[in-house]
C-alpha cells in the first residue's frame, strides 16, 4: 500500500515538472547561420501583408522551415519547398501572423532552419538558422 501511495505520488510530481517545463509560446533565441552573400535571396516583391522572396541558394533538404523575425520574435512562420525552378531558384511568400503586419523601415531577418521551433523548444531555447538574410522592409 505504502509502494502505491509513492509511485502515485512520484507520478504526480513529475507530471506537474513536466508541465512546467514545456511553454506554448516558448521564447526562443534565433542564433545566426550563414549570411547569404548578396544577390543569392531577394525581395521580389512586398506589401504590408506579404513579401515575396527568391532564393537561389542550393539546399540539400526538399522543405526547410522559414521565419521573418523582427528582432528575436517571429512575425511569419511555416514549411516551403526548395526545390530550384528552371530559372535556378524558389519563390516563398510569407504573410505576417494575425494581427501583424509588416511596417515599412522596419529591419527584419528572415531566418531557413531545419526544424519547426516549438520542436525545438522542447529540448532547447535556441534555435540554429541555417542561413540568414537581413533586410530592410520596403514596400515593391
Amino acid at each position: 500500500m505504502k509502494f502505491i501511495k509513492f509511485a502515485t505520488a512520484l507520478t504526480f510530481i513529475i507530471g506537474v515538472a513536466a508541465c512546467s517545463v514545456y511553454k506554448a509560446n516558448p521564447k526562443m533565441n534565433y542564433y545566426h547561420g550563414r549570411n547569404i552573400p548578396e544577390g543569392y535571396i531577394s525581395v521580389a516583391r512586398a506589401s504590408a501583408q506579404e513579401i515575396e522572396f527568391m532564393v537561389r541558394v542550393e539546399f540539400k533538404e526538399r522543405k526547410l522551415y522559414h521565419l521573418i523575425l523582427e528582432g528575436n520574435e517571429p512575425v511569419s512562420e511555416g514549411w516551403y519547398q526548395t526545390s530550384f525552378t528552371a530559372a535556378q531558384y524558389y519563390t516563398v511568400v510569407m504573410k505576417p501572423k494575425e494581427g501583424l503586419s509588416f511596417v515599412p523601415g522596419t529591419t527584419y531577418r528572415l531566418c531557413i532552419g531545419a526544424e519547426n521551433p516549438r520542436e525545438v523548444q522542447m529540448y532547447s531555447g535556441n534555435y540554429r538558422c541555417t542561413a540568414d538574410y537581413t533586410f530592410v522592409f520596403e514596400a515593391k
